[in-house]
């Protein structure tokens, strides 16, 4: 074998090379052929065959890497496209909220509402923290999201907390969060006030919050700071709270069950929302707008309300309120023949139950028959007797305590 043909594959292996470096790929096949015709000597035609397949994977790689590089670009501009829709779907759905929740969504023309409703407009682009008080059912959560929506946190989340429906065994790890590790199989969790960051904290029922969490929670409202449960680390937190509850706070602050001290807290503003036997002039108002709402739910042509009908929901006691009302109405347009809403129509507790004149009394009467029904109608069920009354189970098991029904 002569020299000159060994240098004719060697200058045939550099421009390979060089092609490699500058990143230009081309055939190679042209090497193995050379090294096939047995006239190179075996060290050197290993040594062109290593280097043939060494360029052939080299090629091979960059290829892939241009597929990569081409999908990545291709998966960053549907992500920018997501994005782009989630961030007008979010903006969009924001609005939405916003008309969802307007004050003028809150039903009734009587005096109290109106003046109750000019108050809640004042107050929400403040950052006075506000007490709603009054009894179940009268549309305090209502409120608190006209209140939320639109004030300047309404982009912000609004988290709400119903503090007699979490068992006492949990209620810290779920208001504060918890680490992970603090138990055996304990995930880390974020809390519901930290979930509300930036946004409103609702506190429903606030009455029924354990006392011992009363004090982190004021910890909370001085510091502008919680710590998880099992954890030592300040998490900074800016918040509004509303704050509901159908107790007089005053007389569980006087039994020691409410700390004075977060009271006085919470109390930026309070709203009272009054019964709805204690204006009988919306009740027509707000009946109609539901019969107008579960009509339309059922695909029913537009119903009426019989006038002895009307007088029977005008004269019953409500114990449920506005909330109570609507399960009415709901139940009325399901089970009517026809397009008019009569008194055959309306469930028996409002069938049976005498005219709202007697006081608390006839008042707590009531919510007993209503809570018989309910009782009733689910077959001793309390989870699904409190689902038909609008509350957690645990709070049926304390209205029931409360009554002097267990």
């Amino acid at each position: 074998m002569n020299n000159l043909k060994i240098n004719q594959l060697l200058d045939r292996l550099i421009a390979v090379a060089e092609d490699l470096s500058m990143g230009r790929y081309g055939k190679y096949d042209d090497i193995f052929e050379l090294t096939k015709s047995g006239q190179y000597p075996p060290l050197i035609a290993r040594f062109a065959e290593s280097f043939g397949m060494m360029a052939v994977k080299v090629e091979a790689r960059e290829y892939r890497l241009e597929q990569i590089i081409e999908e990545l670009r291709a998966t960053e501009i549907q992500l920018r496209t997501a994005r782009e829709q989630l961030a007008r779907e979010n903006s969009s759905l924001k609005k939405n909220l916003r008309r969802s929740f307007p004050f003028s969504s809150i039903l009734g023309t009587s005096p109290q509402i109106r003046e109750l409703i000019g108050k809640a407009e004042r107050v929400a682009d403040s950052r006075l923290s506000v007490i709603i008080t009054g009894e179940t059912g009268t549309g305090k959560e209502l409120f608190a999201k006209a209140i939320h929506f639109n004030s300047p946190r309404s982009a912000k989340p609004f988290v709400a907390v119903n503090c007699s429906a979490i068992p006492e065994t949990i209620f810290e790890s779920e208001m504060f969060g918890i680490e992970k590790g603090v138990a055996t199989g304990v995930e880390a969790r974020i809390g519901k006030i930290q979930q509300a960051q930036g946004g409103t904290l609702f506190l429903d029922e606030v009455g029924e919050m354990p006392l011992q969490l009363q004090a982190k929670l004021l910890r909370v409202l001085e510091e502008r700071t919680l710590e998880r449960v099992g954890s030592r680390t300040a998490i900074a937190v800016d918040l509004r709270i509303i704050a509901a509850t159908n107790r007089d706070l005053a007389k569980e602050i006087a039994k020691g069950s409410f700390r004075e001290d977060l009271y006085y807290r919470l109390n930026g503003v309070t709203l009272r929302i009054p019964p709805l036997r204690e204006r009988k002039g919306d009740i027509d108002l707000i009946a109609r707008q539901f019969l107008e709402k579960w009509g339309r739910s059922c695909g029913r042509p537009p119903m009426r309300i019989a006038k002895e009908a009307l007088e029977r929901l005008r004269s019953y006691a409500w114990p449920g309120n506005v909330r109570e009302l609507d399960n009415e109405i709901e139940r009325a347009v399901a089970l009517a023949y026809g397009d008019i809403i009569t008194s055959g129509d309306l469930s028996e507790v409002l069938q049976q139950a005498p005219a709202a004149s007697g006081g608390r009394s006839l008042l707590k009467d009531s919510e007993k028959q209503l809570i018989e029904q309910a009782l009733k109608e689910a077959k001793g069920n309390k989870t699904q007797a409190a689902e038909r009354l609008g509350m957690s189970r645990e709070g049926l098991r304390k209205k029931l305590k409360r009554l002097g029904m267990e």
